[in-house]
């Protein structure tokens, strides 16, 4: 009687870790699909927050859990987010960049008007 209940309950934890490995797997699906989706779209605190999403889904995942299409499929995944993350961050870079060259061209030809007149 002990063996049955005791191989009940590894069959349960079993499952129920698998069952965590797979919904981690289709939260990092649609959070990578959101992201190319309206990424575009994003503003600083919608990429902080798909960040914090996605650091939180991948501190859950146990990559050892999956299948090897599952983890094939869940390292594909992660690499476009990165992917995107990384765009995210160089494009504001050149933004913020482009924006202050543009303030200073704007300043030093004020100093020279300012100078001229």
């Amino acid at each position: 009687m002990k063996k049955s209940i005791i191989f009940i309950i590894v069959a349960l934890l079993t499952l129920a870790s698998c069952s965590t490995e797979r919904r981690g797997l289709n939260q990092m699906r649609k959070l990578t699909y959101e992201v190319e989706a309206k990424g575009q779209y994003y503003d600083v605190e919608d990429w902080k927050a798909a960040y914090d999403d996605f650091r939180a889904i991948d501190d859950r995942m146990d990559v050892r859990k999956l299948t090897s299409e599952q983890a094939s499929e869940y390292g594909e995944l992660k690499g476009r987010l990165v992917s995107k993350f990384a765009k995210c961050s160089v494009q504001s870079v050149v933004n913020s960049v482009s924006n202050y060259i543009k303030q200073g061209t704007g300043i030093i030809k004020g100093v020279i008007d300012g100078l001229l007149k």
